[in-house]
């Protein structure tokens, strides 16, 4: 299965370098990276199978791709994208679906319910923890006046992360680790 994840890996990147906007400075490959890394981060410190552990990795490297067709409704769009993918890989079904809900579980104004779910979350939200916090944040307040979505003042940009920040849970397993 190591040959699934390197497989996903190389066509993620594939497809964000070839057909992601130039404006998503924060959605992009980087960020997936980011993202897959904090999940693998969880995954070393959470009791999980082989095959939760791949589903994660799977679903983290997928859970945006959707955003090349625009950010509205960009994870049903990266589910769609990671099945048609997943079944040319001939994986099984089930497996297929999996990846599907995690993806679905990186909702921002939805609450997870699963625990692979909450894993995605937490990874997917990492980037508060983290040393590089202050670049992140400044691509996505850029990325979003790129995309015409809201220009922040440096004052309402901070309150916006306060805001943001008081409304995220970490769940159980991301509080077993250090963020780093």
């Amino acid at each position: 299965m190591d040959t699934l994840i390197a497989k996903a890996e190389t066509f993620v990147f594939d497809l964000l370098k070839n057909e992601l906007d130039q404006t998503y400075l924060y959605h992009n490959y980087k960020h997936t990276e980011r993202v897959l890394k904090s999940t693998r981060e969880i995954i070393e410190n959470t009791e999980l199978s082989k095959e939760e552990a791949l589903i994660l990795e799977i679903a983290a490297l997928f859970h945006d791709t959707g955003y090349i067709e625009g950010s509205e409704n960009h994870e049903e769009k990266s589910v769609e994208i990671a099945t048609k993918f997943l079944k040319d890989q001939d994986v099984e079904q089930d497996f297929i679906d999996s990846v599907g809900e995690c993806i679905m579980e990186t909702k921002f104004k939805e609450e997870p319910t699963t625990k692979l779910g909450k894993i995605i979350r937490d990874a997917d939200a990492s980037h508060f923890g983290k040393k590089y916090f202050s670049e992140a944040s400044e691509f996505l307040r850029k990325e979003l006046e790129l995309r015409h979505f809201k220009t922040y003042s440096p004052t309402e940009w901070r309150n916006e992360n306060i805001k943001v920040l008081s409304l995220i849970h970490i769940s159980e397993p991301t509080r077993r680790y250090a963020i780093s």
